[in-house]
């Protein structure tokens, strides 16, 4: 019978540590990038709306600032 050595347990453990730790990362990172995602869609969506207000106001310019 083979019995794990205490630095083997050790080891295992800071490797489910770690992984643990790597998942909560990514997740994180996930949360970030749909977060700027949804801030993009957001943008495109305001910027159209506004572009759709001018045309159909009949100036037919468009103000940009920056």
């Amino acid at each position: 019978m083979d019995i794990p050595s205490a630095a083997s347990i050790s080891a295992l453990k800071a490797a489910q540590t770690q992984n643990q730790i790597n998942t909560a990362v990514f997740k994180k990172s996930l949360d970030v990038a749909k977060a700027q995602g949804q801030a993009a869609i957001s943008l495109l969506e305001s910027a159209a709306e506004s572009f759709d207000a001018q045309k159909n106001s009949g100036s037919g310019h468009f103000d940009v600032k920056v």
